[in-house]
């Protein structure tokens, strides 16, 4: 994420970093989805370990070397104390070696202290999988003067950072402080996590990903995991930059005329898109064009990744940006109205919604009070939770009432407007 950055203009650069939430029920394969990616890390992260602990062996060996030569420096200034003359000078080898530090690609729940000093033992930033996102948003206001926000909105940016600690007169200071995030949410919790929160642009920085259900499939083949760690492998290779002071620094990649051209098109438009909507959907589409950037960058990445005939890369041209553009702005801006739909629709509305889904994905003519309590997974299980949501579908003409045979009876079945599967 730090080895590179993208540079839009001179005074304008994005951090390769995204917070992307998965939006679904329970058991709807969110984490198998992130673990089928990210479990070649594994591989990654164990030969780091055995690298730390070579490292660490090395470190004790040294240490006690510099021990020895500092016990017998010691002796000498002291006999030269008591001789009344010079004591020698301290020499190099008396100087115990810095301890090395575990190397960390992931991390989960920690404090910000912890998060802070791993940022600054791992300059090329680090990725937060946390399975239930709505934990680590409630931490955004979890102690007074707006919790965990500042730091969370600085490692988005990729900004400078300081942390003072309780124990220790010496803040953490991260030049360039940059983690993702992924994790799953449920759509109950979105309430709470989007609507009842800060506006203060943390949360519209997300990249939301709630795609409808899909059918259930029998997997015809096997997840390639060698690729994927082979691609992954490849991406950590990339290095950071160092300065002339020594300091290391991302490479940063230009975009060229035509990239910029497409860029400015697409701010337009969103633009366009940001007088359709108001709230914290407005403040998220505000952010796509920086999130598109970064995205750009990603993609780019991950063809040198996949590639071993591909060159290192050096800028971003318009069919990177024009990827990004289709994937951000077409797709999962599509995905964010859902997701703020979900959060902001009354109860009603949303197990109408439900119902709606289960019509579509199914092909359903007809639908039954019996047939919506089945599938209980969707959240609808009793008559005060489905009644309301048929009613909303019965104002939208979705469906109609078929008269029950049984005198007096209320109907429990529902014919649906043959005009709705053809939405499909």
């Amino acid at each position: 994420m730090n080895a590179r950055w993208v540079r839009p203009a001179p005074d304008w650069s994005e951090p390769l970093a995204l917070w992307v939430m998965l939006v679904g029920d329970p058991s709807s394969g969110k984490s198998p989805a992130v673990e089928a990616v990210l479990h070649p890390l594994t591989n990654i992260e164990e030969d780091l370990t055995a690298q730390y602990k070579a490292e660490l062996k090395k470190w004790d060996h040294e240490s006690e070397l510099a021990k020895l030569s500092h016990d017998a420096w010691e002796a000498k200034a002291k006999k030269a104390f008591a001789r009344d003359t010079d004591p020698p000078d301290k020499p190099a080898s008396a100087e115990k070696p810095d301890l090395p530090h575990r190397k960390r690609i992931r991390i989960g729940d920690v404090t910000i202290e912890k998060t802070a000093e791993l940022s600054s033992q791992n300059p090329r930033g680090l990725l937060l999988v946390d399975d239930e996102l709505a934990g680590w948003l409630q931490s955004m206001s979890r102690y007074n003067g707006g919790g965990d926000r500042p730091f969370w909105l600085q490692a988005n940016g990729g900004r400078s950072y300081s942390v003072d600690r309780k124990n220790n007169p010496d803040p953490i200071i991260i030049d360039r402080l940059c983690i993702s995030v992924i994790g799953g949410i449920q759509p109950d919790r979105l309430d709470s996590s989007l609507l009842h929160s800060e506006d203060d642009g943390l949360l519209a920085r997300l990249l939301t990903v709630y795609p409808a259900e899909a059918p259930l499939k029998r997997r015809a083949e096997a997840i390639d995991k060698d690729f994927i760690l082979k691609a992954l492998k490849r991406l950590f290779d990339l290095q950071l930059a160092t300065s002339e002071d020594g300091i290391l620094t991302p490479v940063y990649l230009n975009l060229n005329e035509e990239a910029q051209d497409r860029l400015f098109a697409f701010r337009e438009q969103c633009c366009a898109w940001e007088k359709e909507v108001d709230g914290k959907l407005k403040s998220h589409i505000g952010k796509l064009p920086g999130l598109t950037v970064r995205m750009a960058g990603v993609l780019a990445l991950l063809d040198y990744a996949v590639d071993p005939e591909c060159p290192a890369v050096t800028d971003l041209d318009s069919g990177h940006l024009d990827c990004a553009c289709l994937l951000v702005g077409d797709h999962y801006r599509l995905h964010a109205y859902r997701t703020y739909g979900a959060a902001g629709a009354p109860p009603e509305v949303k197990g109408a919604r439900k119902i709606a889904e289960m019509i579509l994905n199914d092909g359903l003519t007809k639908i039954t009070t019996r047939e919506i309590q089945k599938r209980g997974q969707r959240g609808l299980t009793s008559a005060k939770e489905i009644h309301p949501a048929i009613d909303v579908l019965i104002s939208a003409d979705w469906i109609a009432p078929i008269k029950s045979t049984g005198p007096g009876r209320p109907s429990k079945a529902y014919a649906v407007n043959p005009l709705v599967n053809k939405m499909r």
